[in-house]
């Protein structure tokens, strides 16, 4: 599976996260692209460089009425944002199991981003 589009970042959550029955998501598509805009948020923070053509400019921003948007992030880095997003969602659920899978998810985001390879 490719990474494009906001669609693509969604779909690749909702299966790390299990949340593929369609009749009834846990999780609301806002939720998700409300996590990839923090994502790029805080990918800004730790990698500046990732983002170089938005130095001055404001970080895109996505939502539920673009899923077919192209989102501009290095392919090598664009899995460290779905693990992000399941992170973040992990977050919200308020079983003990979900913290540390949260941690394990939003720890791998950073992981990626600030381990370079040579």
């Amino acid at each position: 599976m490719a990474l494009d589009t906001v669609a693509d970042y969604l779909a690749a959550a909702r299966v790390l996260l299990q949340d593929t029955d369609s009749v009834a998501y846990r999780y609301l598509d806002a939720e998700l692209v409300n996590a990839l805009n923090m994502g790029i948020l805080e990918g800004r923070r730790l990698r500046p460089d990732l983002f170089f053509n938005y130095l001055g400019a404001t970080l895109p921003s996505y939502s539920t009425g673009s899923t077919g948007t192209t989102v501009v992030i290095d392919p090598q880095y664009r899995v460290a944002f779905v693990y992000y997003i399941c992170g973040q969602a992990q977050l919200r659920d308020e079983e003990n199991t979900q913290d540390a899978r949260s941690a394990v998810f939003l720890n791998k985001f950073v992981a990626q981003l600030q381990n370079l390879q040579a």
